[in-house]
């Protein structure tokens, strides 16, 4: 993986948009801390109203937006408030606009760990778990008391998680343990077999949650990382945070360009 601090950074990503024509490129992107920043209380996390409204503007021009979000597919619905295709649970399920909702089929190994989610972090309080089809969350955002407890609970856990057949995976305040088959970068190979008429696919994301989707993508589109420092990562630029509005307004600007050609 490249040092995030040698990828090209937003004022190099105009080059990208030269692939707006027929067909259209795809954007997809992670939802928590990358369109919306995180919020000690995960109900809170919504994006910036700047950053909504270029979203309605891109796709009410006719633009291929997707999120693809560790959430619950419905949850994140709710805080979005914009009707577009939604990729829960790491893959797991999908939401079409309209409210049609489709998950993958379970192995029976893959029943026998669901169970074990249910009990994996009985030692926390219940508002800081997180509970999916698929997954278990612990976050401790700006809990302390929840990572040292954590901490001292942690090989305990992580064996448990392991007997099961569970993966860890840490993520920007929190750890998740999920079953192995449901990850972002397999989403993503379903997206690219799914639309293959269409465009590349432009990623962002933000933290290790997305770096299979990186690598997923390499050779087939573009992975954005979406992070205030420099890290290692497999994304292929780097933009701050609170440059995110900036790429959507280059994007938006690229989508009407191409209709107003289209239009002469």
């Amino acid at each position: 993986m490249d040092l995030s601090g040698s990828m090209p950074g937003l004022e190099s990503l105009g080059g990208l948009f030269s692939s707006f024509g027929r067909p259209k490129p795809i954007l997809v992107s992670d939802y928590d801390g990358t369109l919306a920043p995180f919020r000690r209380e995960r109900g809170d996390a919504v994006p910036l109203p700047e950053v909504k409204e270029l979203l309605w503007r891109i796709i009410s021009a006719g633009g291929d937006v997707m999120i693809l979000s560790g959430r619950d597919a419905g949850e994140v619905f709710l805080l979005l408030g914009l009707d577009v295709e939604i990729i829960g649970c790491h893959g797991w399920q999908r939401r079409s606009p309209g409210g049609k909702t489709e998950t993958l089929p379970l192995s029976g190994d893959e029943r026998r760990a669901v169970q074990a989610l249910s009990s994996l972090f009985d030692a926390f309080p219940i508002d800081s778990v997180e509970i999916k089809p698929v997954s278990a969350a612990l976050h401790w955002r700006e809990r302390d008391e929840i990572k040292r407890r954590w901490h001292k609970l942690e090989p305990e856990i992580i064996d448990r998680a392991g007997q099961s057949g569970l993966e860890a995976l840490r993520f920007n305040g929190g750890i998740e343990f999920r079953i192995p088959a449901f990850s972002k970068g397999a989403a993503i190979e379903r997206i690219l077999e799914h639309r293959k008429e269409n465009g590349p696919v432009f990623y962002l994301g933000d933290d290790v949650t997305d770096e299979d989707a990186f690598l997923a993508l390499k050779g087939r589109g573009t992975g954005i990382l979406v992070s205030g420092s420099p890290r290692r990562s497999a994304a292929d630029a780097w933009i701050r945070p609170e440059e995110v509005k900036f790429f959507l307004e280059m994007w938006l600007s690229a989508l009407e360009g191409e209709q107003r050609r289209g239009e002469a």
